[in-house]
């Protein structure tokens, strides 16, 4: 054992040693690192589950409210409509990732029919469960939101016309997950194309549910088309627009193959819009109403970067990546993170197709033009995704910062403004940026008190 002098004289060369206050200060630096990210991954779960919720409501509010517009007294017995009183996120429909204390059947949705005020109001109510907290004996974290639709302010439903320009490249059929290590599929993993078929079909059907076909004088008021593509516009699948909305038939025919060119559906979609006024004028004369411009929306989802089409250089220095032309005109690249002082012959920014320019050519136009678009990046976080060939179980496809960064770009530019843009990273995720976009426009074309 060490007497007292000797331990005195080992802690005051410790205190002196430089090394070791080092060593002390990185490790209390990196415990209170750790506990910043790892507080932050538990609100980032919070905030999650607030904006899903708030989706919930508003949705539930305004198809309640909608009801009762139409019927005339809110649902009773075997009403097709959303009972009074208390119900869970499952019961009506919905889904809540694994970190919902849970999950949607705990998550309880309250609804009351307020007569008095002529309005039917939402309440939503939860809670997560952190990891991270945890240690500090915080269980749950609660969440709730409120959505208030008054029956007075819902107008006779404005007309609209809806394009959705959809990826169908042959990166569709990978699973919508990171692989596991082996390259299998891991657990909860599903093939893109079947999550974009369930999230399309979910979404008409509830457009359908909550605007109808026809305004009260008997009017036609939604037109609605698809065009699926990979190189081209698959012709076999698009749905030209029409009035009503898609079907599972023709929503399921989707088939993904080929590479990714997303300027050929993009000019149709323009094409398209170009026309709509005159077929919704036609409907208000035949119905001898007012003619009432219609809405236009575009959705528009890819989960890749353009993959033909020519190279055109754009200097940004913000971009992650370093480029020069080689004298046989071909380029190559490096990280910028690598090289931060830049490289010789090198300059930093973005190298995108053609394609990518003729596509925000296309959705430019259509914002001048009063066309509201929404954009979705699919399945882009970077990593191997189990690609489910056929005689290959383990075989996978990488998706890297490069493609990521150049897929976003082009979403983001499509986009008509900063919150029309989102990303999915999987088949839950996809299937709530459908929904938060479905209430977008069931909000523009029907007004709601708040």
């Amino acid at each position: 054992m060490l007497s007292f002098k000797s331990r005195t004289s080992l802690l005051r060369r410790f205190g002196e040693d430089e090394g070791g206050n080092i060593a002390l200060t990185f490790a209390v630096s990196a415990v209170a690192i750790m506990g910043c990210m790892g507080a932050a991954m538990d609100f980032s779960t919070l905030s999650n589950a607030e904006a899903r919720s708030q989706a919930i409501a508003d949705q539930t509010a305004l198809t309640a409210a909608i009801f009762v517009r139409d019927n005339n007294h809110k649902p009773e017995g075997d009403d097709n409509g959303y009972l009074e009183g208390n119900h869970t996120a499952e019961d009506l429909g919905y889904e809540f990732k694994g970190w919902v204390d849970g999950g949607a059947s705990n998550v309880n949705v309250s609804l009351v029919y307020d007569d008095s005020a002529k309005e039917a109001r939402v309440k939503v109510t939860g809670r997560t469960v952190p990891t991270f907290m945890q240690i500090f004996g915080k269980k749950s974290l609660d969440f709730e939101a409120e959505s208030i639709a008054s029956y007075l302010q819902i107008d006779d439903k404005h007309p609209a016309s809806i394009a959705l320009v959809l990826d169908n490249s042959g990166s569709m059929n990978w699973d919508d997950k990171i692989a596991n290590s082996n390259g299998s599929s891991p657990a909860g993993a599903n093939p893109r194309i079947d999550a974009l078929e369930d999230s399309v079909n979910k979404f008409s059907a509830d457009l359908s549910s909550r605007l109808g076909t026809e305004d009260s004088s008997g009017q036609k008021t939604i037109r609605m088309g698809m065009l699926p593509y990979s190189s081209n516009i698959i012709s076999d699948n698009r749905v030209d627009m029409k009035w009503g909305y898609l079907t599972p038939n023709e929503v399921n025919a989707m088939t993904p193959s080929g590479s990714t060119n997303s300027n050929p559906p993009m000019a149709e979609a323009l094409q398209w819009m170009n026309v709509e006024n005159t077929y919704h004028q036609n409907e208000a004369d035949r119905a001898n109403e007012d003619y009432r411009e219609p809405l236009k929306f575009i959705v528009f989802m890819s989960d890749g970067q353009n993959t033909l089409g020519s190279y055109e250089f754009l200097a940004d220095d913000t971009a992650p990546v370093l480029w020069r032309q080689n004298y046989n005109g071909s380029w190559s690249g490096a990280w910028a993170s690598s090289y931060p002082n830049g490289r010789n012959g090198y300059t930093r920014g973005h190298l995108r197709r053609n394609t990518d320019r003729l596509t925000i050519d296309s959705c430019n136009t259509l914002k001048a033009q009063g066309a509201q678009i929404f954009t979705i990046g699919y399945a882009l976080d970077v990593g191997d995704y189990h690609a489910n060939y056929r005689n290959q179980p383990y075989a996978t496809e990488h998706v890297n910062l490069w493609n990521q960064t150049n897929a976003y770009n082009l979403l983001l530019s499509c986009a008509s403004k900063a919150e029309n843009f989102t990303t999915a990273g999987d088949t839950q995720q996809l299937e709530e940026a459908f929904d938060e976009i479905q209430n977008a426009i069931v909000k523009e074309l029907i007004r709601i008190k708040s």
